[in-house]
């Protein structure tokens, strides 16, 4: 197994365990309690910081010596941002639509909701990231 492709898999697995972790802390909890419970939204934005952080850190900061990336590792790092882009893109459309259909007689949004959307972009963000490079392997072999 690559180096890259390892770390993509330590990444995408931590990443994905901190996202459970998310969805279980809010399914929990009432999801206003944020707006009230200072505990509870920082235990959030711990959860929300430590995706991205651990995914920087077993991806990006570990590859730092040249040696460790060749040719195919470079041609699968400039395509998995294609999937990361999509993954945003289309998490986004459904937030938004999802927001306008349940708050359209409100005239509003929730101020938790819009934290909510951004905490799940960067989520789904890192996962994508982790994803697409995992996939540029399985394409390889």
């Amino acid at each position: 197994m690559a180096p890259l492709q390892k770390r993509a898999l330590i990444g995408f697995s931590l990443g994905l365990i901190l996202a459970v972790l998310l969805v279980v802390v809010f399914a929990t909890r009432d999801i206003y309690t944020f707006d009230t419970d200072v505990n509870f939204r920082l235990m959030v934005y711990a959860l929300w910081i430590g995706v991205p952080l651990v995914y920087l850190i077993t991806v990006n900061l570990t590859l730092r010596k040249p040696q460790q990336i060749d040719e195919r590792d470079r041609s699968i790092m400039e395509r998995a941002p294609k999937i990361q882009y999509l993954a945003v893109l289309f998490s986004t459309i459904a937030w938004v639509i999802a927001l306008t259909e349940a708050f359209w007689d409100k005239g509003q949004v929730p101020v938790i909701f819009l934290t909510l959307m951004l905490i799940s972009t960067l989520v789904i963000s890192t996962l994508a990231q982790s994803l697409g490079i995992l996939t540029g392997y399985w394409k390889y072999s």
